[in-house]
């Protein structure tokens, strides 16, 4: 069952969920019990090994200001 990451808008804190892709209700916060989360996408990289462990890269925010990488981009 694959787990999903999520951030409390209320007391910013994050937390994992493992539970069904069919599952569409919201979660609570497990920190404070809000309903008021978001879910943090993330990226799994296969290492080609047969660990069990999982690789995760959390997808960095988009500069602001309309640059991108820096202001090098046209």
């Amino acid at each position: 069952m694959p787990s999903y990451d999520y951030r409390c808008q209320s007391c910013r804190e994050t937390f994992e969920i493992e539970r069904s892709m069919k599952d569409d209700t919201q979660p609570a916060c497990a920190h404070c019990g809000s309903g008021e989360v978001s879910r943090i996408f993330t990226v799994n990289i296969a290492t080609g090994s047969k660990s069990s462990a999982k690789d995760k890269v959390k997808a960095a925010p988009k500069p602001s200001g309309g640059h991108c990488c820096g202001g090098g981009c046209h």
